[in-house]
């Protein structure tokens, strides 16, 4: 048995989420909207034909709508990926999604893959400002790119055994200024030893074969562009 979970960007547009195997379910929630909408999926569904595609609450308190001609199917990978069916490498965006574990905290050029989000030094001091607020600052600014609200962070330690936390709220260009800088939780201040991207899944580079995953046909309520998705996905127990 299986289970992940994570966040994506909303493309508007119909999308593959390659989490590495094919899930038995599927829950997404638009984080973005204040209505609740929610898409539900699982195998039981799929083998129906009125809820084919998962059932979708548009808004709060309502009954949900069978979805039969748009939601969730299996995905079963295999795609090699080129500029005709990757529309996008852009951050944010893309139609083939997978895992970004990247850590962005890096200044140019520093970083083990070529340099992060660090606009002019690598990012690895936390200072606490408020602890009603939730908020600090950073050693350095974040570029944005790739950092902002939706990170995660491990506070703690420079050797990346910290705690983890979630950045809410950031502005690209800013973070070194007191209290530029919003977590979920107010940490005592320490090092940090990794800054992820602002989504758990990324466009797929070019030239790569696609892992197994869900598809997204849901262009609407859900998939809303540039709004912040979360999910959940996972199998059965045999």
């Amino acid at each position: 048995m299986r289970r992940v979970g994570g966040i994506f960007n909303g493309t508007g547009a119909a999308l593959y989420a390659c989490v590495g195997f094919v899930p038995d379910w599927v829950v997404l929630q638009n984080a973005e909207d204040t209505d609740e909408s929610r898409l539900m999926w699982n195998w039981g569904m799929a083998r129906t034909t009125d809820m084919l595609y998962g059932l979708l609450y548009s808004g709060a308190d309502v009954a949900g709508a069978p979805q039969t001609s748009t939601g969730i199917v299996p995905y079963y990978g295999g795609d090699a990926l080129t500029s005709s069916n990757q529309t996008s490498v852009t951050y944010g965006e893309g139609v083939y999604l997978g895992w970004d574990d990247e850590d962005y905290r890096y200044g140019p050029s520093l970083g083990p893959n070529g340099g992060g989000d660090g606009a002019t030094v690598t990012i690895d001091t936390w200072t606490l400002g408020s602890t009603s607020n939730r908020t600090g600052n950073f050693n350095g600014n974040a570029t944005g790119t790739y950092i902002g609200e939706g990170s995660e962070i491990l506070i703690g330690n420079a050797q990346g055994r910290g705690r983890r936390y979630s950045i809410v709220a950031l502005t690209g260009g800013q973070g070194a200024s007191a209290n530029e800088v919003t977590l979920n939780d107010a940490p005592a201040s320490g090092s940090v030893g990794f800054i992820g991207g602002q989504y758990g899944l990324a466009p797929i580079a070019l030239g790569n074969v696609t892992p197994a995953g869900f598809r997204l046909t849901s262009t609407s309520v859900i998939n809303v562009n540039d709004e912040t998705v979360a999910f959940e996905c996972g199998t059965f127990e045999n």
